[in-house]
């Protein structure tokens, strides 16, 4: 496995973007901010420091690895970022970042609540449960007992996905009992289900989703505040997966999948969703995943006629689109201080 660096390309981010820009209000202080520098190619810290310094808020980088990491937090009001989403980073920021906003009693974007649903799709499931979103029908067993009856009632092909999984790592289509009752028994076994990540099995857990025949696509939608991003993804020839497969279009997006998405994040409040959603053969759109975060590549992450621009959305239901190119996670830090450390500040410092 290859070590993960930090990457800069803040010498390349700004030409063409538009900058955002908030008001802020002259009775709350400006928080100093610590940020967090991620890993990988497509940095998020750079878009990070860039929203800072064109609103002139101050900060300086935090190393949330150091041994020194619960003093260093003292020095700031908002931590912001997370360094990686391998699953041995998110366990130790989850630890962390509980610490800093239970303990220390400060605030991180994202958030604790945020960080929890990262890369979490058991979690995923149990809460689309929950408030009813129109979540593909998933079944996740804790009990070996369980999942073996339930194989012998499942409608194949099924699929199986492995938690955490991204870019259609780990998911796989299931077409029958045996390959079913396989696939329990591993998990159920002592060593658990081998994983893509070396250092980690599924134990003593399974997670299936049915499969839903659709158009060949699936449709990413970003949701920040009132505004909505999005593309499609389309499955290669002979395979039902779209995810991670590089083929992207960039087209208007359907009003009723862009009104899911800001439905579920009405509830769920987070400053950026990412919904991925598909459209099944009777032309509903059912949710596959969630994110609060996602990784970025350009600032152009809608296209209506050949145009980079964002949807915006008014109080009545209707959206327009605006021309622009903008880095989403420049938009979503702008809807974090605004909805979470503004209005919590006006209101006496309420901790979100």
């Amino acid at each position: 496995m290859h070590t993960l660096r930090i990457c800069d390309d803040s010498d390349r981010i700004s030409q063409g973007v538009d900058t955002v820009q908030m008001q802020w209000p002259s009775l709350v202080p400006k928080p100093n901010v610590g940020v967090i520098q991620d890993h990988g190619c497509s940095p998020r810290w750079t878009k990070y420091c860039r929203f800072l310094e064109t609103n002139d808020i101050p900060y300086a980088f935090y190393d949330i690895d150091s041994a020194q990491w619960l003093e260093s937090a003292q020095a700031f009001d908002v931590i912001v970022g997370i360094d990686s989403c391998q699953p041995y980073y998110l366990e130790q920021i989850r630890r962390k970042y509980y610490v800093i906003e239970q303990h220390l009693h400060k605030r991180c974007y994202p958030s604790y609540a945020n960080i929890v649903l990262y890369e979490d799709k058991i979690l995923e499931a149990y809460l689309s449960e929950l408030h009813g979103f129109p979540f593909i029908k998933t079944y996740v067993f804790n009990s070996k007992c369980e999942a073996v009856q339930a194989a012998a009632r499942f409608t194949y092909p099924i699929i199986s996905k492995l938690v955490p999984c991204s870019g259609s790592i780990g998911v796989e289509m299931i077409k029958s009992e045996k390959q079913c009752l396989a696939v329990i028994k591993k998990a159920f076994s002592r060593s658990g289900r081998k994983m893509h990540v070396p250092y980690a099995s599924q134990k003593n857990s399974v997670y299936f989703q049915d499969y839903v025949p659709n158009d060949g696509y699936d449709v990413r939608v970003i949701v920040i505040g009132d505004c909505v991003f999005g593309y499609y993804r389309k499955a290669l020839e002979g395979d039902f997966r779209a995810s991670g497969m590089g083929v992207v279009e960039k087209r208007e997006l359907p009003l009723d999948a862009m009104q899911i998405a800001r439905r579920v994040n009405h509830l769920l409040k987070s400053p950026m969703l990412v919904v991925d959603l598909l459209r099944g053969n009777d032309g509903s759109f059912h949710i596959i995943e969630l994110s609060p975060i996602c990784r970025i590549d350009t600032p152009e992450q809608l296209h209506v006629d050949g145009k980079p621009g964002v949807y915006i959305f008014s109080d009545d239901g209707t959206c327009r689109f605006e021309r622009g190119r903008y880095w989403v996670h420049e938009l979503a830090l702008k809807e974090y201080f605004l909805d979470k450390y503004i209005l919590g500040a006006q209101e006496g410092g309420k901790q979100e």
